[in-house]
């Protein structure tokens, strides 16, 4: 009976989803499939009332509210309008007729859960109209008549049939009269496939390894095929910080002919470009926002290339590649792109750089690609020491080479202002979201003795050459964007590491021994749960962090319905990769992507290989770089040529002027930064759309002036100030555009 049952389903891929759950579920008793939904995931429908939660196809048209809820239904169009409701049910009931009769086998199953999925929204969206975009601001279009990208406009459209042309209609419903409910009907018919393809369908098919490609996705080794021809040999140097890892395996890069150095900040890929350049060696600098070709007299690129690990081409063949801070595979955020690296770069010899944490995970891993691990321990070049008292007298116990470590820009300004105030010291910061290039002149300002300390963030942990003497923890644990956590281990034995890394002319531990490093602690408990982090055994990490090519993407939704998001198909990588049995890997922050994928993937003009390069693009959530961004996107869509200048930005506040005045905040110019260098970021990308990169870099240098001379003359901190800043913001743009009677930069 089986066999016979299995026949009667054509599709292949079918077959198998039948036989796993078979033979998975099957206790010899009764089928699994004999429950209609079985193959479907379980659906929750919040919004549906019980009495029409069934798979079978539900005959109910007239939608039922619940008399007792006034207050949700209060300004329910189809309780209080008598013409809309009675136009809804006769399109509802051709719908009916249309869409779900005369299905068999699995068509059914899906059909049914698309249907109530589409009776969900309209009883969500009519009793909670309030929570719609306004009518007054939604506007109806031709393309988004025929093809719905927004599930939450289903009302909205319905509500506004009259916004398209009757000659439009006429031609859609192929009708010289048509009625209202005709107008409806087709709206439900798009939304009805739109949900089916975007939100039913691909639940219910089955994953890339279970069809004839041959690909398990829950397994990343398989993603690179051309990598796992070549015998590579993996080369690890390990140790804490300030052990020559790094120098030991540029060294082996300088010999090779085809090379890449991967780094975790462009400003480390820019201090080896740098460095080989000085040293007469030929080396390319590849970065999100900044390419440099050292081309010879016969226009050939050098064999060498300095970049960030996101840039490295993992199309090329190369001799040696270096990846450092391979520890941060573990990151959430962007270990991926050190996955990747390690499983997908073309090289004969990969040298990893960085803790002892990643040494067992780095075993598994090679297992899986049949790669030769060699592993190099290195030691300590000089002495830690943790003090055993805090810091004596506060602030006027710190001394010219102290750093003082603080988790957020508001802390970090206060202390600033706070040491200056109560000290003959000048204090130099550094935190995350200053620019880069401003991080490297605040950071030799402390180097060259100029400035006597640095109050920095954890950015210090990597990155930076910095003279420090003592490192001071003012506090154990760190706000991760949603709670209060202890910093772990691993973050205490970097940023504590940083001591004694470097002894420069005039600091204590210059001269020719071994440099030594201290570190404590404002206070008693802080200095104790340093010293406990310090001190504490190895913590080894059991996950890397992978992200899915873009090739990878490109060709697994090919076995999906036609216009199937790639937000949809990130979820089933997720589903793939959190069941593989060795739990080795998991995918990056899906969240953040989904939430980033959100502002333009349904912006009409952007191709497949658009959304998945600016799924990656450098965006922090501000509402003057998620406006801009948005803009960037759609010049992208539209396929329009753009300087910067063309964008509505308030460059008239890039001026000297504002440097002392404190109504044009810090935090603005390093937002305004951002959206700079997110511009340059798309250049390398869309050289022909974004141009004039030569203006944004004269910007984006006028900027960073600005930020660094607002860091010099500052008095008081401006994330204290409880005005609403967009609203001061707001004010000094006004103000300006009538002191020079000049509008904004309109875009063309």
């Amino acid at each position: 009976m089986l066999k016979l049952y299995l026949r009667t389903v054509r599709n292949r891929s079918l077959q198998v989803v039948f036989r796993r759950q078979i033979h998975k579920n099957y206790s010899g008793k009764t089928l699994p499939f004999s429950s209609r939904n079985w193959l479907v995931h379980p659906q929750k429908f919040k919004y549906l009332p019980k009495s029409e939660q069934d798979t079978t196809a539900s005959t109910v048209i007239p939608l039922q509210f619940e008399k007792s809820d006034n207050k949700a239904n209060n300004g329910n169009i189809y309780l209080e309008d008598k013409e809309f409701r009675e136009n809804l049910d006769k399109a509802l009931t051709q719908a009916h007729s249309n869409l779900l009769i005369g299905y068999t086998n699995y068509d059914i199953f899906s059909a049914n859960a698309t249907w109530m999925r589409l009776r969900e929204l309209l009883y969500y969206q009519l009793s909670h109209i309030s929570e719609l975009k306004p009518l007054s601001s939604f506007q109806l279009t031709a393309p988004e008549l025929l093809k719905p990208t927004n599930p939450g406009d289903l009302l909205n459209q319905l509500l506004s049939v009259n916004q398209i042309p009757d000659h439009i209609w006429k031609s859609v419903l192929e009708k010289e009269e048509y009625s209202v409910a005709e107008q409806y009907y087709f709206i439900l018919k798009n939304f009805y496939y739109f949900i089916r393809n975007q939100e039913i369908e691909p639940q219910t098919r089955p994953s890339w390894s279970d069809v004839d490609s041959g690909l398990d996705i829950s397994n990343p080794s398989e993603w690179f095929p051309e990598a796992r021809k070549l015998k590579r040999t993996i080369i690890m140097h390990i140790g804490p910080t300030n052990s020559g890892k790094t120098y030991n395996a540029l060294q082996k890069l300088k010999q090779c002919q085809r090379g890449y150095y991967a780094g975790p900040l462009r400003l480390l890929a820019r201090e080896v470009y740098d460095k080989f350049q000085s040293d007469g060696i030929r080396c390319n600098l590849l970065t999100g926002e900044e390419v440099i070709e050292d081309l010879d007299s016969m226009g050939n690129r050098a064999g060498l290339t300095s970049g960030t690990v996101e840039m490295i081409p993992l199309n090329e063949e190369f001799d040696v590649c270096v990846l450092d801070e391979v520890q941060m595979v573990g990151d959430k955020e962007r270990g991926w792109a050190w996955t990747n690296a390690i499983l997908g770069v073309q090289a004969s010899e990969i040298h990893l750089c960085g803790e002892e944490s990643v040494l067992p995970l780095m075993n598994k891993i090679v297992k899986l690609t049949g790669d030769t691990l060699v592993v190099n321990k290195y030691k300590r070049l000089g002495t830690l020491e943790i003090e055993h008292q805090p810091l004596a007298g506060k602030f006027k116990g710190l001394k010219a080479g102290d750093c003082v470590i603080a988790f957020s820009k508001k802390t970090i300004l206060d202390l600033k202002l706070t040491i200056e105030r109560q000290t003959d010291l000048k204090v130099a910061v550094i935190y995350g979201s200053l620019p880069p290039e401003t991080r490297v002149k605040q950071a030799k300002l402390f180097n060259s003795g100029e400035y006597d300390v640095l109050v920095a963030s954890d950015a210090i942990g990597m990155g930076l050459n910095l003279s420090i003497n003592r490192v001071i923890f003012t506090s154990a644990e760190k706000f991760n964007g949603v709670e209060v956590l202890p910093l772990t281990f691993s973050n205490i034995k970097q940023i504590g590491g940083r001591a004694g890394r470097y002894k420069p002319p005039g600091r204590d531990n210059s001269g020719d021994g071994p440099s030594v490093g201290h570190i404590t602690a404002l206070d008693y408990d802080t200095l104790r749960a340093v010293r406990r982090g310090i001190n504490a055994p190895v913590q080894f990490l059991e996950k890397a962090v992978v992200w899915p090519t873009d090739d990878l993407i490109n060709n697994l939704i090919s076995y999906y319905p036609p216009g199937t998001k790639v937000s949809v198909l990130l979820k089933k990588f997720q589903e793939n990769i959190s069941s593989c049995s060795n739990k080795m890997f998991e995918l990056s922050n899906i969240v953040d992507r989904v939430e980033a994928l959100s502002t333009f993937e349904d912006m009409r003009g952007l191709t497949l290989w658009d959304k998945l390069k600016l799924s990656n693009a450098p965006i922090r959530l501000s509402p003057l770089v998620s406006r801009t961004f948005n803009s960037f996107c759609k010049t992208i869509a539209e396929r329009s040529t753009t300087s910067l200048l063309n964008y509505n930005l308030p460059f008239v506040l890039l001026h000297r002027k504002f440097i002392k005045d404190e109504s044009v905040s810090l935090q603005f110019y390093e937002e305004f930064h951002q959206v700079i260098n997110l511009y340059c970021w798309l250049h390398i990308r869309y050289p022909q759309l974004f141009v004039d990169y030569e203006s944004a870099i004269d910007l984006k240098n006028l900027c960073e002036m600005i930020i660094f001379k607002k860091l010099e003359f500052l008095k008081q901190n401006p994330y204290r100030k409880t005005l609403n800043s967009n609203q001061t913001r707001n004010s000094r743009f006004q103000q300006e555009k009538r002191r020079h009677n000049l509008p904004f930069p309109k875009r063309i």
